[in-house]
C-alpha cells in the first residue's frame, strides 16, 4: 500500500455486486457507490482501502450451511467483485481497487466476520496494522450494509481510538429502520456523520 501524506484514510466496506444487485442486494446500493466515488474524487489526498467479503462456498453464514444468509460473495465470482465504477470513474489511479489496497474478510469457512477491522491484505497485513503503520488518526467510512458490516467496522475503529466519520449518503442498508437506528447509535459512540 502507498505511503500516506495525511493523517486520514477512506475505508470502503463491501461495495460488492452481491450487495448491490445480487443475492443480498441492499437499499441505496448504486447511489452509495456513486457517492463514495464522488468522495474519493473530491479527496484525492486520502488513501483508499477496500474491505471485501470473500467467502468459500461452504461458509457457515450461508443458509444451506446453517447460517442466516443466502450464498453471497463467493470468492472468484462476480458477486464478490468491487463495483466497476471504482475502477472506471475514480480519477486517481492510486485510489482504485488493486491487489495493494483490497483487504478480505470472511475467508474462514467456520467463522462469521462482519467487521473489516481484522480484514487482511494479500501480504497478511490487517486494516488495523495498516492504519497504525501509516499513522492514520481519522477514518472516513462508506459502504454496505449500515446495520451489519459497516456497523461492526465503525465500532471497532472507534474502540481502537480512531476518529471516525461516516459518509451517510455513501451507505446502503438492508432495512431503513435498522439503518436509521444504527446511525443514531453511531452518535452515541461519538462518531461523526456527514
Amino acid at each position: 500500500m502507498t505511503k500516506n501524506k495525511s493523517n486520514s484514510a477512506h475505508v470502503v466496506i463491501d461495495m460488492l455486486y452481491d450487495f448491490i444487485d445480487g443475492s443480498l442486494a441492499c437499499i441505496n446500493g448504486e447511489t452509495a457507490v456513486d457517492k463514495a466515488v464522488d468522495f474519493i474524487n473530491n479527496s484525492p489526498q486520502y488513501p483508499v482501502i477496500f474491505i471485501c467479503d470473500s467467502h468459500p462456498a461452504e461458509h457457515c453464514s450461508f443458509a444451506e450451511n446453517g447460517g442466516i444468509w443466502p450464498p453471497h460473495c463467493v470468492s472468484g465470482t462476480r458477486g464478490a467483485s468491487v463495483h466497476d465504477k471504482f475502477y472506471n470513474n475514480v480519477i486517481n489511479p492510486a485510489s482504485r481497487p488493486s491487489s495493494d489496497n483490497i483487504l478480505k474478510k470472511g475467508e474462514d469457512p467456520k467463522r462469521e466476520q462482519y467487521s473489516g477491522f481484522e480484514a487482511v491484505s494479500r501480504s497478511g497485513e490487517t486494516l488495523s496494522e495498516y492504519l497504525h503503520r501509516n499513522r492514520i488518526k481519522e477514518v472516513f467510512v462508506s459502504g454496505i450494509a449500515t446495520e451489519f458490516c459497516v456497523n461492526e467496522t465503525v465500532k471497532d475503529l472507534s474502540k481502537a481510538g480512531f476518529y471516525v466519520t461516516v459518509i451517510k449518503e455513501a451507505l446502503a442498508y438492508v432495512d431503513e429502520r435498522g439503518h436509521i437506528d444504527t446511525l443514531e447509535n453511531f452518535k452515541n459512540f461519538g462518531i461523526s456523520i456527514i
